[in-house]
């Protein structure tokens, strides 16, 4: 009670300790009037909100130039459309590949990319391990009646038998009934191989033995066999293979050589460079237009983002091609004074190009994260600054392939066609595109 006789009474009276209830505010029952009358107006407190927001000086001038140009990149990174959420495919114990399956090999530690890539693009694929560098599916999945080129399948085949403890001769009878199955005699190529693990890799001497077929063994398909897969490839024929996955276990199959994913034994397209080369990135390069079976000629203008030390410039160079070089590095040495060689010490995602020049070639080879590097390219497709892309995306260490789906959305929503992606022998983590801007 005492209480309240110091702080005056609730109701009526003048209160003791400050001016009357009424003078700071409206009663509780009227929940406020507006706004503008719980204190003085707007412009008494401050300039109006779009005076705040204005720069004032040179600091907050470069603050809100910023701020325009993130906004504007932003703007220039294609947003993926909403699709069905990535699967979550859990690991599984490897089995070898049976009869009936595709059997693929991959990179060494590449085999969940595979699988996940497999199953995103047709559950019915149903994949799962089949050893080190080995994956095995149900079907291969189709896009229309066209097989789908898979990532991070480096090769693959049907498989139409599995021997054991094989032999050249009974790799020659497996080699002739697969060809059988394929259709009539046509010119025809054998590769064997074997995974690229530490396992087996040390097969690799007893793969090259089973390819000296008995002829007599082969009968009728004798007399058509051709040099390579690639002699088979240019007359529409067929593509025999045999992978050695351990000293007692082979797989044996044969089918068209345009359906194969590469044309190199075991997929892997082992390239070599002059020593003049300024890195390794130049195989990357030359392994990626053997792949795509498309190159630059001379003359053609191509811009190389992100060029430095100068790998894929040297390897343009020496097909006298025109190279625009954008890095703020230094490139080696051994490109100083290159004739057809403009180096711009430039930040990639700020160079623009002379519009009224476009480039024939857009190449890319940057270490950067993989949606940021597909908004840049995705930008030359939408500004028509090139033609043609060759590019090479870094990928995290989890979820290549849900990052590579990701990207692929990207470029070919901002107008890239004809999209190829493959994580070719001489990439890391990281896969290699080819595109074409109709």
């Amino acid at each position: 009670m005492a209480r309240r006789e110091r702080s005056g009474p609730r109701k009526g009276g003048a209160r003791a300790h400050g001016p009357p209830r009424k003078e700071h505010g409206p009663p509780r029952k009227e929940h406020g009037p507006p706004r503008k009358e719980h204190g003085p107006p707007r412009k008494e407190h401050g300039p109006p909100r779009k005076e705040r927001s204005r720069p004032v000086g040179e600091r907050d001038e470069r603050q809100a130039r910023a701020r325009r140009a993130q906004s504007a990149r932003k703007q220039e990174q294609a947003r993926p459309p909403e699709r069905r959420v990535f699967p979550i495919v859990p690991p599984a114990s490897p089995a070898p590949a049976r009869a009936g399956e595709w059997l693929f090999t991959t990179r060494a530690g590449a085999e969940q990319d595979l699988i996940e890539e497999l199953y995103f693009l047709d559950e019915r694929s149903q994949p799962r391990p089949a050893g080190e560098a080995l994956v095995a599916a149900a079907e291969r999945p189709r896009r229309g009646p066209e097989l789908t080129e898979l990532a991070f399948a480096r090769q693959g085949f049907l498989v139409g038998e599995t021997l054991a403890a094989p032999t050249a001769a009974s790799v020659a009878g497996a080699v002739r009934r697969a060809l059988d199955r394929a259709g009539a005699p046509q010119p025809w190529a054998l590769d064997a191989w074997v995974p690229d693990s530490d396992a087996g890799n040390r097969l690799s001497n007893a793969a090259a033995a089973l390819e000296a077929l008995d002829p007599a063994a082969l009968g009728r398909w004798a007399q058509h066999r051709v040099a390579n897969a690639r002699a088979a490839f240019a007359e529409n024929g067929l593509y025999a293979q045999v992978c050695l996955t351990s000293p007692d276990h082979a797989a044996v199959g044969a089918g068209f050589a345009r359906d194969a994913p590469s044309l190199a034994p075991g997929g892997r397209l082992r390239v070599h460079v002059p020593e003049a080369a300024p890195s390794r990135a130049a195989m990357k390069l030359v392994e990626a237009l053997t792949w795509l079976d498309r190159a630059p000629e001379p003359g053609d203008l191509c811009v190389d983002l992100g060029a430095a030390p100068g790998g894929w410039t040297w390897v343009l160079l020496e097909r006298r091609a025109r190279v625009i070089a954008v890095d703020p590095a230094r490139l080696a040495h051994s490109l100083d004074g290159k004739k057809g060689l403009l180096h711009l010490r430039a930040d990639a995602f700020r160079f623009t190009p002379d519009e009224t020049d476009p480039a024939d070639w857009l190449f890319c080879d940057m270490a950067w994260r993989p949606l940021e590097a597909a908004g840049l390219l995705a930008k030359w497709a939408r500004r028509k600054w090139a033609r043609l892309l060759v590019a090479n995306i870094k990928l995290p260490m989890r979820k290549k392939a849900e990052h590579l789906f990701r990207v692929r959305e990207i470029l070919e929503d901002a107008g890239w066609t004809s999209l190829r992606a493959r994580q070719l022998y001489h990439d890391r983590d990281e896969v290699t595109i080819g595109a074409v801007r109709i």
